[in-house]
């Protein structure tokens, strides 16, 4: 069995879209309240399903002094 390591996209302000297709995402997984400060996210269209991890850019919450 092969393991692919999933894609990431930065977080923004708008709910995360698939980056291939453009259709909603669901969060499968919730690693917020961690240091990776990352979400799983699953495309819901049947066709589609892409799954990759939305997370947090460290440079940008240290440029706006968030941490």
């Amino acid at each position: 069995m092969e393991i692919k390591a999933l894609e990431i996209f930065l977080m923004n302000d708008q709910p995360f879209t698939c980056p291939y297709c453009g259709a909603r995402c669901e969060t499968l997984a919730d690693f917020y309240h961690t240091n990776s400060k990352r979400f799983v996210q699953q495309c819901l269209n049947p066709d589609c399903r892409f799954i990759c991890y939305e997370e947090e850019d460290e440079y940008y919450l240290k440029l706006w002094k968030v941490i």
